[in-house]
């Protein structure tokens, strides 16, 4: 019998080693479980933590770019020649009060004294930094010689000192919140005004990179050079490249340098990991120029949606016309005044000019809003797709014709 109670003891001696065995397994595997559990928690917290940030910025993007603005009075604080052809004004408020936050890329809408036609007071003009000092900077360049032009306006008669009368900002045109992406910023001339404030804010956030593409005339035509220098040997993150269409003449590249010589193309801008899948796009410059640019990208691969711009500048090419013309009657309600809409006419503010009916006017171009009016009956066409949000019940005369017989709230 005795080998029979050794063979028990040894049996329980094991038992007892695989019990504990086991119960080592279930409590590490319990804390095993509780760690991971808690790093899972962790790191749906954290992504909690981006998705409310990223939702909150979303929401005070929203808000800023379709937010009700007001006419105010500014002080030109001081004026600065960025270039042969450009000067920018530093705004201030009139009692010296905070001025309103803009998003990285909007406009301001400015009235100019010297125009005699109420459809044509107004200019837009880009915010040009970033208005982390307390003041708006607008970036003009003077582009006509003509009496009543606004940028000759404010290039020969506007100095510190005198007192502006501006509305803003707004524009559905800014940086938009792309984190973890790439971004590409192109402009073109004075286009980049709006790319300013949006490479500023670029740097400041979470991106995967940031790609700066800026087109220029001659030396003499480059505003804002030395700050770009500065920039791009500040931040590693960015990778800038400004390119001159007149390069200067016994000038030799270094293998470093910013600048090079003649145009770039869309093959440029797509020269870097994730630009067809996670890339966002953001275009500034002459009409042609950058229609050219965004449908090379879209060929190329690009998604239409993931790229964005903005014109300033009324387009100089015919309206498009259907084969039939009709010569739609217009009723505008507030002043109860009636028109005929004729075939000559490009445009239904045009149209309202015409008639001695006033429509606030900025761009030209459907991006500022400030034609904004509701239809209260009837169908109009858009001669350009609008860059700006409005509510479903409006329209923007400025880019549009009518389709039918129509009443506006104007």
């Amino acid at each position: 019998m005795q080998p029979v109670f050794i063979a028990v003891g040894t049996f329980t001696v094991y038992l007892g080693i695989y019990l504990s065995r086991a119960a080592f397994a279930l409590i590490s595997d319990t804390f095993q479980n509780r760690s991971t559990n808690k790093r899972r928690l962790a790191a749906e917290h954290a992504g909690n933590i981006e998705l409310s940030t990223r939702l909150r910025q979303t929401y005070i993007d929203l808000s800023l770019s379709r937010r009700q603005t007001t006419w105010k009075k500014v002080l030109v604080a001081k004026v600065v020649k960025e270039s042969e052809d450009v000067r920018s004004f530093y705004l201030v408020d009139e009692n010296f009060e905070p001025l309103p936050v803009a998003l990285p890329g909007q406009h301001i809408l400015v009235e100019c004294k010297n125009q005699t036609d109420a459809s044509r007071r107004c200019r837009c003009y880009s915010l040009s930094d970033d208005g982390q000092s307390g003041h708006w900077r607008i970036s003009v360049k003077k582009n006509s010689d003509l009496t009543h032009s606004a940028s000759r306006w404010l290039h020969e008669d506007v100095s510190a000192g005198d007192s502006l009368r501006v509305r803003g900002p707004s524009g559905s045109f800014y940086l938009q919140s792309a984190e973890h992406r790439n971004i590409v910023l192109v402009c073109a001339g004075i286009g980049i005004t709006p790319m300013l404030p949006m490479l500023m804010e670029a740097i400041r956030r979470p991106c995967r990179s940031i790609h700066f593409f800026a087109q220029f005339r001659d030396v003499a035509h480059m505003p804002f050079a030395d700050s770009l220098s500065e920039l791009a040997s500040k931040y590693g993150q960015l990778s800038m490249k400004l390119w001159i269409s007149r390069f200067p003449k016994g000038v030799q590249r270094t293998a470093n340098s910013l600048f090079f010589e003649g145009k770039f193309n869309a093959n440029d801008l797509l020269a870097h990991q994730g630009a067809f899948t996670d890339t966002d796009f953001y275009v500034c410059g002459p009409e042609d120029w950058q229609e050219r640019i965004r449908n090379d990208l879209i060929s190329a691969g690009v998604k239409s949606e993931s790229i964005r711009y903005e014109l300033f500048q009324p387009s100089e090419r015919p309206v498009p016309k259907r084969d039939e013309v009709v010569q739609h009657k217009i009723h505008f309600k507030q002043s109860g005044a009636n028109a005929r809409f004729e075939p000559n006419q490009s445009s239904l503010l045009v149209c309202a000019g015409q008639n001695n009916v006033s429509l606030e006017s900025g761009c030209r171009t459907g991006a500022c809003g400030s034609c904004a009016v509701r239809l209260l009956r009837g169908k109009v066409r858009y001669t350009r797709e609008p860059q700006f949000h409005m509510n479903s019940s409006d329209i923007l005369p400025c880019v549009c014709v009518p389709e039918s017989d129509i009443e506006v709230d104007a």
